[in-house]
């Protein structure tokens, strides 16, 4: 957690990012330099999958060829990085607005249409004023260290967690108490939840907050409840 006067970041900050691309670029670099020992290694064991690559790799002899394997490692390292820190989240919290930022993606969220604020296990939520949720995400911070930011820029926080939890029934599908519509939704989601694509868990409990839908996982297992109003158009950008 980093903390200035003006603003507070939580999850990943700038600092853990530079270290981990300058960590993955080094690891590659020396993998990539002393590939050809290791292949010629590989290839000593009794028994060795892809014998035929590893003795090509075996061949590339010489200070220059050491050097074009070590910039591919390297090269390697840094989109290793730069996709493993696409998925994570860092949240910047000010007095007036929550910036959710992951990797290009920024999602920014104004303080008066924040009522409440909690951690579901490991998932930041963020409670609309008429019990929708605005957010829920998975952040790789301590509980103390999210309420604490989120206190000191005067939030509400709930310390027992949500309290429309009881409100929660376990989506069954083509049962009577909801629409087509968000039937129809659930179902994407449940395959989108089992498959992990994530941007479409996200766009489609999004799509179910319009009508009026908020839905929580346990899994794949989907658990749902009606909220009162229409949650506020949120504002979405591009990071640096």
């Amino acid at each position: 957690m980093l903390q200035n006067q003006s603003h507070t970041l939580i999850g990943v900050t700038k600092t853990a990012v530079f270290f981990l691309y300058a960590a993955l670029a080094i690891i590659g670099f020396a993998i990539g330099y002393f590939i050809p020992q290791i292949a010629k290694w590989a290839l000593s064991l009794p028994w060795i999958p892809l014998e035929g690559p590893l003795r090509l790799i075996t061949s590339f002899q010489g200070s220059t060829a050491s050097f074009i394997t070590a910039l591919l490692g390297m090269c390697a390292g840094i989109w290793f990085a730069h996709s493993v820190i696409a998925m994570l989240l860092s949240v910047k919290i000010t007095d007036h607005t929550v910036e959710f930022i992951k990797g290009k993606k920024v999602q920014t969220i104004h303080s008066d249409d924040i009522a409440l604020v909690f951690m579901d296990h490991k998932r930041l939520v963020l409670l609309g004023t008429a019990g929708y949720e605005l957010v829920r995400e998975e952040i790789d911070e301590k509980p103390v260290n999210v309420e604490k930011a989120f206190r000191q820029h005067h939030y509400e926080w709930a310390t027992d967690g949500d309290p429309f939890k009881d409100q929660f029934r376990r989506w069954i599908p083509d049962a009577p108490d909801l629409s087509q519509g968000a039937h129809a939704l659930l179902k994407a989601r449940h395959k989108a939840l089992q498959d992990e694509e994530k941007d479409d868990i996200e766009e489609f409990r999004l799509e179910l907050a319009q009508l009026g839908i908020v839905v929580r996982d346990e899994g794949t297992r989907q658990y749902w409840r009606k909220a009162e109003t229409y949650p506020p158009k949120i504002q979405l950008g591009e990071g640096l």
